[in-house]
Formats: structure tokens, sequence, C-alpha cells
């Protein structure tokens, strides 16, 4: 299923939406061309995991077999265990942490940590990681991601911090499989007035600078 997520190139994350928006939005990211999408834990929520499985469920509900649906900022085994009860199908971490890259994998799910240098890269790869999150990366890193990726090139990585339409290029010709964002689809003012069109005009434009970095049309 890790194919899924590089051949797309694009994953969406819900990071402070409503429940009572997840429907629209989900709908629009949907129309727009999505296909991954990874609903965000708020670890200094003390309700998140029941906020956080209840939006999963709801985009699972609003999105069928039209959207690959995983949990972010997993920082623990109890969130690693409660997205998956709620069907989350991979999970992101902002950090390197065997124990959850292990327990993750445990429960037959993708596993993509967080990871910036090449000690913590290898070591989230050995622990059985699919993909590397790069984290925290920006366009002014790009120096500094072909110099680490490079002598790695065998492990496939994605990026997430500062990517817009303006800085995938960079990425993806950096060698990134993909990238990850939610601030520069899910604009807080455009969900806040239904808006909902402009996120889909947003989520295929997302996606053609991903197929035209890649050499596509």
């Amino acid at each position: 299923m890790s194919n899924i997520i590089e051949d797309h190139g694009l994953i969406v994350i819900f990071r402070g939406v409503a429940l009572d928006k997840i429907p629209a939005v989900t709908k629009a990211l949907i129309k727009g061309g999505a296909k991954v999408v990874e609903v965000a834990f708020n670890p200094s929520d003390p309700n998140t995991i029941k906020n956080t499985t209840d939006i999963i469920k709801k985009v699972i509900e609003t999105a069928g077999d039209k959207l690959m649906v995983g949990a972010g900022t997993v920082i623990s085994k109890e969130y690693v265990e409660a997205a998956y009860k709620a069907g989350a199908k991979f999970i992101f971490s902002p950090n390197t942490d065997t124990e959850i890259i292990l327990y993750t994998k445990a429960f037959g799910l993708i596993s993509i940590p967080g990871a910036f240098t090449p000690s913590e890269v290898m070591t989230a790869y050995k622990a059985g990681a699919d993909i590397i999150k790069m984290f925290p990366i920006t366009v002014d890193d790009i120096g500094y991601l072909v110099n680490i990726t490079r002598p790695l090139s065998h492990i496939p990585f994605i990026c997430v911090g500062g990517t817009n339409p303006d800085t995938i290029e960079a990425f993806i010709k950096a060698g990134a499989k993909g990238v990850g964002t939610g601030i520069s689809i899910l604009k807080p003012e455009l969900i806040e007035n239904g808006d909902y069109e402009e996120i889909t005009r947003l989520t295929k434009l997302h996606i053609e600078k991903i197929n035209k970095a890649r050499g596509g049309i």
C-alpha cells in the first residue's frame, strides 16, 4: 500500500478541522484528485484520541475507498492502536521512535516516521519504516536534503514542512517521492467560509505541480 503514497505523491493533512466540516472538505479533496489524507492527533488536547478517531472514521465514512486515510503526529503506542481501530492505514510521526515503528508494523500498518539526520533515517529504516518523512524541512534545506539522501538513495522519503505550490518542484527534483501539506490546501478561512471549490482548485494545483516536477504534463 505504500506504493499508493509514493505514486500519488500528495498527502493532505487534516489538522484542526471541525468534525462537522469533514464531509464537505473530504468531498472537495476527492473532487480535486486527492488520494491520501492524514488526520493529525493533537497531543495538547486531553481528548485527542476520541476527537481524532472520530474524524478518521468520518473521513472514511465519507470517502469510502476513494481515499487512503492515515493518522499523524503519532507519538505513543496508544495513538497507534486507536488509529488502527478507527481504520487508519498508515502512521505518520514527527520523530524516529523504534518502539512506535515496531508497534505500527505489528498492526500491519504503513510506517512513516519523521527523521532529519542520516542516523535517524537509517535507524528508522532498519526498524521497519516503509517511507521516511524528512522533517522538519524547508526549501532552504534543499542542499542538505540532496546531500543526505544521495548516499541513502535506496530509502524512499517524502517532505513535510514548508511545502506549497511554489516549493513542490524543488522537493521532488531533490528526490522526494511526495510531499505532505495541510495549510496550503486546507486554509482555515476557506473552511470557515465554505469555499470548497477553492480547496478543490488548490488540491488540483498541488497535484499538477508534483506531476510537472516528475516530468509529466
